[in-house]
């Protein structure tokens, strides 16, 4: 199309008499062609980004393993077994299903930061079990709890993506504990660091 559009502005031009028409033909045609030079160099950059983009991609996704799902931004849990992301579930229901879905986040966090904390066990059916750990799992709670498609998606962003810092590992409703730092506040729940402990 540029080719043909060259082509009527050359012959338009060579029919005029007027040098100074003959000269904005001439300006025209080097504008269309300069265009032309811009969109194929712009279309050599986007064909040549795109394999690169792919291959940055490729790399920051790990790879499938079966029965295993990823677990992102963590440098202690590369991945979490099926059954560990289902248990995470039951327990976020049974801890937050009332709360609003980023505190229901919030409670995931904190059992994978717990499973990356030297002070608690390091697996998550270990830190959900712990004695004392959840309410929730010492009354039955978590067990008696169904796969609920928020809660689950809620422990899927947790994997996803890191939102506390690792040091934040407590919570409970209503105020925060006697012991550790306060952090931050999220529905009825209550998130605390280990950081200045003296543990």
């Amino acid at each position: 199309m540029t080719v043909a559009v060259v082509v009527l502005l050359l012959t338009a031009a060579a029919g005029r008499d007027d040098s100074g028409q003959q000269g904005e033909a001439h300006e025209e045609i080097k504008s269309i062609e300069a265009m032309s030079s811009r969109t194929q160099t712009a279309d050599t950059l986007t064909e040549t980004a795109a394999p690169e983009q792919e291959k940055e991609f490729e790399e920051w996704v790990k790879p499938h393993i079966e029965g295993m799902i990823p677990v992102y931004g963590r440098a202690g849990i590369d991945y979490i077994s099926l059954d560990d992301f289902e248990l995470m579930g039951k327990t976020v229901f049974a801890e937050a299903k009332t709360e609003e879905f980023a505190g229901q986040v919030a409670v995931a966090e904190i059992i994978l930061n717990r499973v990356e904390s030297e002070n608690f066990p390091d697996t998550v059916q270990e830190v959900i079990k712990q004695d004392g750990a959840f309410s929730s799992w010492g009354n039955g709670s978590v067990e008696a709890a169904p796969f609920d498609d928020e809660c689950l998606e809620a422990v899927q962003d947790a994997v996803n993506e890191r939102i506390f810092p690792d040091s934040v590992v407590y919570f409970r409703e209503g105020h925060f504990h006697s012991f550790g730092t306060p952090y931050t506040v999220i529905g009825h729940h209550y998130f605390s660091s280990e950081e200045g402990e003296g543990r």
